[in-house]
């Protein structure tokens, strides 16, 4: 078993040349082909599919994998938008919107109709379908490791991750703008207390010198108030009794 048979998830470059084969049969892509002439042509082109895709970088899979992994990915696609109320926006990755819009944005079929064609997708996982001649004998079936869990993407993952990186860094920057305009006003404030602090040395400073002023004013009108009593002394002493 090599390391990419080991490995349980598909690149993106595989996963990309999946929906890009589809694009090219979207009656591949919906199991709308049916009957004998309809079976043989999707074995066929899943057969292609299969050979193109393991020869890219990432897993190695039989035709089988392939085939589940793209009923799985339709399924998680259409479970995405109906939890969240029918909205596709929702959808994080690029290739998941691609799929919608490609494959399951005009499935207005019922849910009845919808079993049906998955359940027409499904009889390609037969054994019967796979142990014929024309497929790759060469190919070895290596187990796919936990494909029975719901796949995930790596670009889900990746773009899941780089959505909450940059909302943390969105935050981080609408903290540090709301930081410097803190700044900017506290150092307005010291600024205009400083200004204020001036204007009272300075009325303290004139109050002083008033008071000064007013002190040096009484201390002559004491003196003045002191000659005149001497005066008024000496003149009532002087005069004949």
């Amino acid at each position: 078993m090599t390391d990419r048979s080991i490995a349980s998830r598909p690149s993106m470059e595989q996963v990309m040349a999946i929906v890009e084969f589809m694009e090219k049969h979207p009656a591949l892509a919906l199991g709308q082909l049916r009957g004998l002439e309809g079976r043989d042509e999707s074995k066929k082109l899943w057969l292609q599919l299969t050979m193109t895709v393991n020869n890219l970088s990432g897993p190695t899979r039989p035709m089988k994998s392939w085939v589940k992994y793209w009923a799985d990915k339709k399924s998680t696609v259409r479970a995405k938008v109906q939890s969240t109320g029918g909205d596709p926006n929702t959808l994080c990755s690029n290739i998941e919107k691609k799929i919608w819009d490609l494959f399951l944005a005009n499935d207005s079929t019922s849910t009845k109709q919808r079993n049906t064609s998955v359940k027409q997708e499904t009889h390609f996982l037969d054994e019967n379908f796979f142990n014929e001649d024309s497929i790759d004998q060469d190919h070895e079936e290596d187990p796919v490791l936990a494909f029975e869990e719901p796949i995930v993407d790596i670009e889900d993952r990746q773009m899941a991750i780089m959505d909450k990186l940059v909302k943390v860094m969105s935050e981080q920057a609408s903290a540090l703008t709301q930081m410097a305009r803190a700044s900017q006003v506290h150092s307005q404030a010291m600024e205009r207390l400083a200004d204020a602090s001036h204007i009272q040395a300075r009325a303290v400073e004139r109050l002083a010198g008033s008071l000064e002023a007013v002190g040096g004013a009484s201390h002559a009108v004491r003196d003045a108030i002191v000659d005149i009593d001497a005066s008024l002394k000496r003149f009532y002493s002087a005069s004949p009794t």
